[in-house]
């Protein structure tokens, strides 16, 4: 369980997920997300020829502070 925190403090910090974690998903990126929020997005894609549903996370800049603060505020 130590281990398994230590990666999770790690790949957070330097923003990384171990290649063997990623799943090989296809969506099509030119399309409008299903549904979209501050954080994420969920696509249409799909695995092994199936059809699934595929959160990308948003990644922003540390530059990007006050579209950050923005995110879930209702004005």
């Amino acid at each position: 369980m130590k281990c398994l925190r230590f990666l999770c403090k790690v790949c957070g910090r330097h923003a990384l997920l171990p290649k063997p974690l990623a799943i090989p998903v296809s969506y099509d990126k030119t399309e409008i997300p299903l549904y979209h929020g501050g954080f994420a997005d969920v696509w249409k894609g799909t695995y092994r020829g199936l059809e699934v549903a595929v959160k990308v996370l948003k990644l922003y800049e540390c530059n990007d502070q006050e579209e950050i603060r923005r995110v879930g505020d209702p004005h």
